[in-house]
């Protein structure tokens, strides 16, 4: 199995519009709202077309304060790069004047939020469909996937124990072995009497991928003969998913293909308001409430600057 996308919070749209496609250079694939709360915005950003496993997703709260990492919470955001462009990346991140530091096998640094988010080097380019455009970003050096995430968890054992019985996925020394290097590392927590508390930076879930609608219903069949702890099931019109708490009661989701071009040309997403067909009917209630917020959806990206080689 591999990863399908990651979901936090933020509570500066445009700051997060800005740093994750000025700065990262990944396209904003959907400019929408959650579908639990359309008072909520929700920005999704991954390679051109939004494959699977690019995506990295926002939920907008402007009110939210700062998030206490407590008990049980996903930690970052591993993405890929290609090898050799570590060098890259460090010098266009310090020229937009964020921290960084060298790791094995990539780098490090934190986002506006206060997420860390690790660029790993692997093998893998952007092929061209898949290539953002006009992003000052050279097409071979562009991030490329997203690689996991950390699980901080009150039992690394019974969470190893959920991912390997309920999804078969193989877990080494806490790790969650997904296909080509992928991973979810499990550590255990340090404040086990600290109440997680949400807030900026806060990873909602993580969601993994399903290959078809019947894979995903297979998963929710073997979650029942095991009396995991099932949230919901939802179709969201781009993909189908079915989110399931982990014994540490962290959100993960199994999520099918997303097909971000539904309801709208791949040439123009992003570029205004996006809804699946079910929430059509409440454009014009959804536009009324954010034009009294202020929020403008065709705000769009920003021009994108160059780092010199």
């Amino acid at each position: 199995m591999r990863t399908h996308h990651i979901s936090l919070l933020t509570r500066d749209a445009q700051q997060n519009i800005d740093f994750y496609t000025r700065v990262l250079g990944m396209r904003l694939v959907k400019n929408t709202v959650n579908q639990e709360n359309i008072r909520i915005r929700h920005l999704f950003y991954g390679d051109y077309l939004g494959t699977p496993g690019s995506v990295v997703t926002f939920f907008v709260v402007p009110l939210l304060g700062h998030r206490t990492d407590g008990k049980h919470f996903f930690n970052n955001i591993k993405l890929s790069i290609p090898t050799g462009t570590a060098d890259y990346w460090k010098k266009r991140l310090t020229a937009y004047s964020v921290a960084v530091q060298a790791i094995d096998g990539g780098l490090l640094f934190t986002d506006p939020n206060d997420v860390e988010v690790k660029l790993l080097e692997t093998s893998e380019v952007l092929t061209d469909m898949r290539v953002v455009p006009d992003n000052g970003i050279p097409a071979e050096k562009q991030i490329t996937h997203l690689m996991g995430t950390e699980l901080h968890v009150p039992d690394p054992e019974a969470t190893s124990a959920f991912f390997h019985n309920w999804l078969g996925i193989p877990v080494n020394n806490n790790v969650v072995e997904l296909e080509d290097g992928q991973s979810i590392e499990l550590f255990e927590s340090d404040q086990q009497d600290v109440r997680t508390r949400f807030g900026r930076g806060s990873i909602d879930h993580f969601a993994i991928q399903a290959p078809t609608k019947a894979v995903l219903f297979k998963f929710w069949d073997i979650a029942k003969q095991q009396h995991l702890n099932i949230e919901e099931y939802a179709d969201r019109g781009w993909f189908k998913s079915l989110y399931v708490r982990d014994p540490g009661d962290n959100r993960v989701e199994i999520a099918t293909t997303p097909g971000f071009s539904l309801e709208e040309p791949i040439l123009t997403m992003g570029q205004g308001l996006s809804l699946p067909p079910k929430f059509e009917s409440q454009r014009q209630e959804i536009m009324a409430f954010y034009a009294k917020e202020g929020v403008d959806f065709t705000e769009g990206v920003r021009e994108p600057t160059s780092v010199p080689d």
